[in-house]
């Protein structure tokens, strides 16, 4: 079985298994194009277990990343923030659809070695989306950004 039928598999099980909070644009309701072939994910390659190695950002004891999902045949990505030590830290994640980029989620602040995450946000086909940093303690005023997936 390739990888990419073994992480549909994981998170059909995981879907069935605990209910997933998904959102999607209005947009998500309708049908695809007839002709859209099939979705292709934007990094090197799909992980079991939904991790995408191109969108760690670190910053001191501050670290993001985003993990995606194909649920019901459309994929969806998920931001994480995780601080270590006294690591003061905010995770935003944005999506782009043709355009600018826009903030999607509220700002996840945590410290103190604790972790967050977002819920699962539309990212199918014509949308990437990306997770943003900020580090309190480096006194960060930009957000340190993901490459899009």
């Amino acid at each position: 079985m390739n990888t990419r039928k073994r992480a549909t598999l994981y998170a059909a099980a995981a879907a069935l298994a605990g209910g997933l909070a998904v959102v999607a644009p209005a947009q998500a309701a309708t049908a695809a194009h007839p002709t859209a072939g099939p979705t292709v994910r934007q990094s090197t390659a799909v992980h079991p277990d939904g991790f995408e190695p191109g969108s760690v950002v670190t910053r001191g004891d501050c670290k993001v990343w985003m993990n995606t999902k194909k649920i019901n045949g459309h994929w969806f990505a998920q931001g994480l923030v995780h601080s270590w030590n006294q690591g003061h830290c905010v995770m935003m994640l944005q999506r782009q659809h043709g355009g600018a980029w826009e903030r999607i989620t509220w700002y996840h602040f945590v410290r103190y070695n604790n972790q967050d995450h977002t819920g699962y946000y539309w990212d199918d086909r014509g949308y990437k989306a990306r997770v943003c940093l900020q580090n309190i303690d480096w006194n960060d005023s930009t957000w340190h950004c993901s490459q899009g997936i």
